[in-house]
């Protein structure tokens, strides 16, 4: 029941940075006075919906929550027109949208559009519009990143166990049960730099350094990355490399100050991360197995969050800024591609074939969903779901 919560409440997060995300398009959308018709959450049937009298907009909370949208007036005129035609609502008659200030009556119904389609926004305007989604979901890291400084902090290792050598009395190495470690061949663990991330590189036959506070004195100790062989306590033995002791990690809290002060580089290091697996995934040196879909997503945040529900607020940055990143690609479909064809029309002044580039977006949308589905079907056999 426990785990089934916490897959809830995953869904629950994606959720909302995709609310945050649609957000950013729609707070960029009315700052520049853009017309919009609709701002969903969730997909397919609706639940709920509500609409605003004075601007005609409709707030929806649709049946399916895995994403949402924002809907801009003739956002989606697929003939590359500015004369756009909608169905009125709660009638049969269809009526011709015409330049801005201009009626035009069909099958009796008329409309006077007083305001600008998406595409006939000048190219600058669509750009903030397209940026603003991955913005605040880069904005929204940075406070998620704040929280978790400040609630969490950093792990600070303390030497638990040193293990003995095959010869009895002798030891792996020098450290001292209660030695706490503060840095690793001069690099002070902290916000920025945990203990693992700091031991990540080093191989079997490596010498670190590692600086202790030993009876209130700072002290530097050389242990040698090598082959361990111990007994555990039900007399069994184990092999392993490392470096002969165990430690145990317990949270150093920041104060205010300082978790405002780490979040952006937090964020900044969490956005270089997903940067980094997107070059290694091109380069192949991260098999493409290695990625998750939402249903994968979900099940890595249920299984981490139910071992310790502080692994939750770890998650939200690192969840918004791989949304950030991604968003801001010029993979078809996302906004850093829209943002590229807006930049052409900019630069040619004159849009580019919108057929074509509708083409375009909806093969890049296809194969992203086919993307999706198949890691996550990989994932599920992998787990043995």
């Amino acid at each position: 029941m426990k785990f089934f919560l916490y897959i809830l409440l995953g869904i629950v997060i994606l959720l909302l940075m995709v609310v945050i995300h649609e957000f950013g398009h729609y707070i960029a959308g009315k700052i520049l006075k853009f017309k919009i018709d609709e701002f969903s959450v969730g997909f397919g049937p609706k639940l709920f919906q509500k609409k605003n009298k004075k601007s005609g907009e409709k707030f929806t909370l649709r049946l399916v929550p895995l994403g949402g949208y924002c809907a801009f007036a003739g956002e989606d005129n697929a003939d590359g027109t500015t004369i756009g035609k909608k169905k009125e609502e709660n009638s049969d008659s269809v009526v011709e949208l015409a330049e801005p200030g201009n009626s035009v009556a069909t099958d009796g119904a008329s409309v006077k559009r007083d305001y600008l389609l998406f595409d006939e926004q000048k190219p600058w305007k669509r750009i903030i519009v397209f940026i603003a989604g991955p913005l605040f979901n880069f904005i929204s890291a940075i406070i998620f990143s704040f929280i978790f400084i400040l609630v969490v902090g950093y792990a600070k290792p303390t030497v638990t166990a040193v293990f003995e050598t095959e010869e009895p009395g002798i030891y792996y190495n020098t450290l001292e049960k209660g030695d706490e470690i503060i840095a690793v061949d001069g690099r002070e663990i902290g916000i920025m730099h945990s203990y693992s991330e700091l031991l990540e590189n080093y191989k079997l036959g490596d010498v670190v350094k590692l600086t202790v506070l030993r009876d209130g004195q700072l002290i530097e100790q050389d242990v040698a990355v090598q082959k361990i062989t111990y007994t555990d306590e039900n007399g069994k033995k184990e092999e392993y490399d490392g470096f002969g002791f165990q430690s145990k990690s317990e949270y150093v809290k920041a104060g205010f100050g300082e978790s405002l002060l780490y979040s952006v580089p937090m964020t900044l290091k969490f956005s270089w991360m997903v940067l980094g697996a997107f070059g290694k995934l091109f380069t192949g040196q991260v098999k493409i197995t290695s990625l998750t879909g939402p249903i994968g997503t979900v099940s890595s945040f249920a299984e981490v969050a139910s071992q310790n529900w502080l692994n939750i607020l770890i998650f939200l940055p690192l969840i918004a800024s791989n949304l950030a990143i991604f968003n801001i690609l010029p993979i078809p479909a996302l906004d850093g591609s829209k943002v590229v064809f807006t930049l052409i029309e900019w630069i040619r002044k004159k849009p580019v074939n919108k057929k074509v580039e509708n083409i375009i977006h909806f093969a890049g949308l296809v194969a992203l969903f086919g993307l999706v589905i198949v890691v996550d079907i990989i994932g599920m056999f992998m787990r043995g779901i």
